[in-house]
């Protein structure tokens, strides 16, 4: 077939194409092109933010009365430089990872880190002063959700993970819903308007991960069981126990396949037979039960990783050892993964991880780590040989 140039094909095709543009910035760059793909598509209309949640959160700061949080959107981008001007790009035109947040409340937005979610901030010492979206390739890659305190921007630490999901997949009505873990370990659903939050699985506390995978909301436990919830709220086994000795799951969608990512904590371990999780010689399962809020493991360096794929044919695990050109990222609102051979440079079979560090004099903070399953090291991302994959995107952003 015969190629065709965009300035050449009918006019009458615009406002058709403009339709399948439902994010803000896609419609942006659609508009920003030449004044007739502008009057063919209407400025993006945000939608209308989602009412309160009806729970009520530990404040942020001591003294302070709970109050009511506010639900931001992430989306996870490659970007890829149009131009070779270095003033406005540091790795000229190597594809890289970046993540937008929203507030969907008020529709502001800001850069993070891809894999910490730490800000970027506009560097004073920079030359350059010039950051155009025009100028740069995006594909969107991943979607997530976190709810912060509005006033301050501080996330609920309490509320581990979270997924929201459109109800018309799913039987729930017209509203979306969201799945939470929270209280390191406990499943919770609210629908958007609902007075209370919901406990999902009372006879399970101790849920380590939550994914959307093919329009379900899926989760993973302690013992590395993967389940599925139900519009009635079912929770569903989905996979044989995994029964991996570390202390985390994670769940990763790679290739449509899906993947548990067994994290490994210094002085954390799992007893099976008591079904307790201990960590310096203390028993936590209380703490849990209580709904108190405990992050032991992420304050715990990670020491080794154990990668296995779920065989759904046959209903059973495959240790795997080599992911081939893939890096899994596993961040703290979302883990997914992607190609090495999309980003030049990149070395593929390893794994992008977050590692709270206290610094001397300083709170601790979230660092990336890098895991490589060849020699089954860890290193710190920002001196590996694919840094720049999660460098900022300009030479004038740094980190917060």
């Amino acid at each position: 077939m015969d190629t065709v140039k965009w300035s050449d094909l009918p006019k009458e095709l615009w406002p058709i194409i403009g339709k399948f543009l439902h994010s803000r910035i896609d419609v942006l760059r659609f508009r920003s092109v030449c004044s007739i793909w502008r009057s063919s598509r209407p400025p993006f209309q945000r939608p209308p933010p989602p009412p309160p949640l009806p729970l009520k959160f530990s404040p942020a700061v001591a003294g302070e009365a709970k109050s009511e949080a506010l639900l931001f959107q992430s989306t996870t981008y490659r970007m890829e430089s149009l131009t070779d001007d270095d003033r406005c790009c540091s790795s000229q035109s190597k594809p890289w990872l970046m993540k937008l947040e929203e507030d969907l409340n008020s529709g502001e937005m800001r850069l993070l880190h891809p894999v910490t979610n730490s800000p970027l901030r506009y560097s004073p010492n920079s030359t350059s002063k010039v950051f155009n979206l025009l100028d740069f390739r995006l594909v969107e890659l991943r979607k997530s959700h976190g709810l912060k305190f509005g006033k301050n921007n501080v996330g609920l630490k309490s509320v581990h993970k979270l997924v929201v999901m459109p109800c018309d997949r799913l039987g729930f009505g017209d509203e979306c819903v969201m799945f939470m873990l929270y209280n390191e370990g406990r499943l919770g659903f609210v629908r958007f308007g609902d007075e209370k939050l919901t406990h999902v699985d009372e006879q399970n506390s101790h849920y380590d991960d939550i994914i959307v995978y093919k329009d379900q909301c899926y989760v993973v436990d302690k013992w590395g069981t993967i389940s599925w919830v139900s519009s009635a709220l079912q929770v569903i086994q989905f996979a044989p126990p995994l029964y991996g000795l570390g202390g985390q799951k994670h769940l990763v969608e790679s290739c449509d396949d899906l993947y548990v990512v067994d994290q490994y904590f210094e002085n954390v371990s799992y007893h099976h037979e008591r079904g307790m999780l201990r960590y310096q010689g203390r028993d936590l399962d209380n703490e849990l039960i209580f709904g108190q809020h405990h992050n032991s493991r992420s304050e715990a360096d990670a020491v080794d990783f154990k990668v296995y794929k779920l065989d759904q044919e046959w209903g059973k695990w495959v240790n795997v050892r080599n992911l081939g050109d893939q890096v899994f990222i596993l961040s703290n609102d979302v883990s997914f993964s992607v190609s090495a051979r999309e980003f030049a440079g990149v070395k593929g079979n390893c794994i992008f991880f977050v590692e709270r560090v206290a610094s001397p004099g300083r709170a601790k903070r979230d660092y990336s780590r890098v895991f490589d399953l060849e020699d089954g090291r860890i290193r710190n991302l920002a001196s590996w040989c694919s840094a720049q994959m999660v460098q900022p995107p300009s030479t004038w952003l740094g980190p917060d």
